[in-house]
């Protein structure tokens, strides 16, 4: 049999920590992103001098009207248009059902310099040209802006509506006989007015389809976790608008790169609930971790040879059927002075729960006791184990915002699955294990190092974090912070579902005195 010589090496992420979780093909979701109205109030403060700074370079186009005027019908154009000033600071961004994004801009005001020339359309065709200053004030702008999604499951909004008007325009008329201009530029004002209202919607439709498009497509909406699996944020469904908050689905499904499969189970359905005093929301469901399950335990990376090479050195546990004599007396009876590997592997994805005391997880698997004999492993016994796992969340802020586990504790259970040894009882070898779980924890923690991404923009980190514990999900609360060409950080920020003074875990045995390595190592110093 060589089935147990292989050595596997296990996955950075969240190897041992696999979940058989609930994936259909409906559109309920495994994660959800919120924003509510102090989300959307920042947006609209971070907008404001960027749409500012993009009207004022804009490339507006000659244009040209007739008019009447008191020195006759004349064709009066306007041409090399640039914007100095653009005041649009009276704004107001509102959410609208089904899932729309409604702005308005009122008492606005725009400077325009420009060269103009005119000619008088009946002989003798006088002309003249020069240059002039335009403010256009008392403007309101209103904004239908709808969100929705591409065809590959991408954000994309577009301007479904955009009604403009100017209240005022005056003009000042520079060069060539500007004095006798100046004297009747209401009448050339009034056309220059309906010039600029049919340019402007246009132009501002482009100017937001543009910019803000640019900032969603920065969103990787799939995120590589290690070498072998990634993260899907994928939409599942357009966004919605509800009580004044923004929803969007996504997957949220990690896949085993090679073999992406959806997992076969049901999905949660979330309610709409709206947290008002945050910027936004992320929703991480009991669906989202145990995907990961799905997708390690389906590529067979949840397994593990345990040798001598992974025990610290300062505990006196040996790997060989000589230190486990007084634990499986047979094992020594059979083996005498022999070296051990432990053969460790999951033989289904483990569960996680989550609910309002806190989060929770199974592993079920086996655990194959081999000894060394003439260079070959051979099998002694075989043990079936379930771990009863106490986690911790935690979000680490930084360049990446990622999503960690913390394993607090484990409560071992094993049986006696199958023995090439005889019949005996593992009463002592379950109190081993759980003496032992103390280095169960650091173990088990170091395969799930690796956190799972969380999506991110460019320019965009999210600031600071409190946590909600709901029945299937975790609700993250959070603000946003616009900071261009921001820089890495060395030093990420950390937030935790528990600190050290709220966690508490039960486990329901008399052992729990054993808690850290240096415990571990006077316990067995003291047996010895």
């Amino acid at each position: 049999k060589q089935w147990y010589q292989r050595r596997v090496r296990v996955p950075r992420l969240i190897a041992l920590l696999a979940v058989l979780g609930g994936c259909t093909g409906d559109i309920l979701p495994g994660f959800r992103f919120q924003v509510s109205q102090k989300g959307v109030d920042y947006g609209r403060d971070v907008l404001v001098p960027i749409l500012t700074d993009a009207l004022k370079t804009v490339d507006i186009p000659d244009f040209s009207t007739d008019q009447d005027t008191p020195i006759g019908h004349i064709t009066f154009k306007l041409s090399r248009a640039k914007i100095p000033y653009v005041d649009i600071s009276h704004t107001q961004v509102r959410f609208a059902p089904p899932a729309e994004v409604t702005g308005s801009i009122t008492n606005a005001a725009i400077k325009l310099n420009a060269h103009w020339y005119y000619r008088e359309d009946s002989w003798p065709h006088i002309s003249d040209s020069g240059s002039l200053d335009l403010t256009a004030s008392l403007i309101t702008i209103s904004l239908d802006i709808a969100v929705g999604t591409t065809s590959s499951g991408e954000p994309h909004i577009s301007t479904k509506a955009c009604r403009f008007d100017i209240g005022n325009v005056d003009i000042t008329f520079h060069g060539g006989t500007a004095w006798l201009y100046n004297l009747f530029s209401s009448f050339i004002a009034d056309g220059i007015k309906d010039a600029i209202q049919e340019q402007v919607c246009p132009l501002l439709k482009s100017v937001l389809s543009d910019d803000l498009n640019k900032i969603l497509s920065t969103v990787d909406l799939k995120t590589d976790i290690d070498e072998h699996c990634y993260i899907d944020y994928t939409l599942v469904e357009p966004p919605f608008v509800i009580k004044d908050s923004l929803f969007v689905n996504g997957k949220g499904e990690i896949y085993y790169k090679k073999d992406p499969q959806e997992c076969p189970s049901a999905k949660q359905k979330l309610p709409e609930t709206v947290r008002s005093d945050r910027m936004a929301t992320l929703w991480i469901t009991e669906y989202m971790l145990n995907t990961a399950g799905f997708a390690y335990q389906t590529a067979d990376f949840l397994q593990y040879n345990l040798t001598s090479a992974d025990i610290p050195p300062e505990i006196p546990i040996k790997m060989t059927t000589d230190f486990f004599k007084f634990f499986v007396p047979a094992l020594h009876k059979a083996y005498p002075d022999m070296d051990l590997t432990l053969w460790i592997q999951t033989d289904q994805p483990v569960t996680f729960d989550i609910n309002r005391a806190g989060v929770s997880g199974r592993a079920d698997g086996t655990i194959t006791w081999l000894v060394h004999v003439n260079g070959t492993l051979v099998p002694a016994f075989t043990l079936s184990a379930q771990l009863d796992l106490c986690v911790n969340i935690s979000v680490h802020l930084g360049s990446q915002s990622e999503l960690y586990l913390d394993i607090i504790t484990v409560e071992p259970h094993i049986q006696l699955l199958d023995s090439n040894i005889g019949n005996f009882s593992i009463l002592p070898l379950q109190t081993f294990i759980k003496f032992s779980r103390a280095l169960i924890v650091p173990f088990i923690n170091q395969l799930v190092k690796n956190g799972i991404p969380l999506p991110a923009f460019e320019d965009i980190t999210f600031s600071g974090f409190d946590f909600d514990l709901e029945n299937g999900y975790i609700q993250i609360h959070t603000d946003v912070k616009y900071i261009p060409d921001r820089l890495s950080t060395n030093a990420p920020e950390i937030y935790t579902l528990f600190d050290g003074d709220t966690f508490t875990c039960k486990i329901d045995d008399d052992y729990t005195m054993i808690n850290s390595v240096g415990e571990v190592g006077v316990f067995f110093n003291d047996f010895i």
